[in-house]
């Protein structure tokens, strides 16, 4: 009886296991699918893309908190700034939008830094559909 009752734990145990780990695994899958690659919008050119990030960042440096590190100006200078480098690299602008703070993982090129600055993911999301909303058609 006790040898029975064992192997039905552990068999249960196992079956558990095992359906726990395929919803971890689908649950993360899900996530990726929704992230920054899927960003099909019609971008301005290149030309017109680094003229407005070159007016938002100036109006940007004259807001009282630009001064601040880690304020929300202060951060989206930089990263208006990271994204005109790219773009003016010859990067297009779907990819500098990305790239400029979260490369994608299979990109060679490093992600841009804002000094003084640990963004969070939904820092990150928000300064991408920021640009995403201001450098599309």
């Amino acid at each position: 009886m006790k040898k029975t009752f064992a192997n039905l734990v552990q068999k249960s145990l196992v079956a558990a296991l095992l359906v726990f780990g395929a919803l971890l695994f689908s649950t993360s899958r899900a996530e990726a699918q929704g992230g920054a690659k899927d960003l099909a919008v019609n971008w301005v050119d290149a030309g017109e893309a680094m003229l407005r990030l070159e007016t938002d960042a100036k109006a940007l440096s004259t807001h009282p908190q630009f001064q601040f590190v880690g304020s929300d100006p202060y951060n989206k200078v930089h990263y208006y700034k990271a994204v005109h480098r790219r773009i003016a690299g010859g990067e297009p602008v779907r990819d500098a939008v990305i790239n400029g703070i979260v490369p994608e993982p299979d990109s060679f090129v490093a992600a841009e830094i804002i000094p003084g600055v640990n963004l969070t993911q939904p820092q990150r999301q928000a300064m991408i559909n920021t640009l995403t909303t201001r450098l599309s058609q």
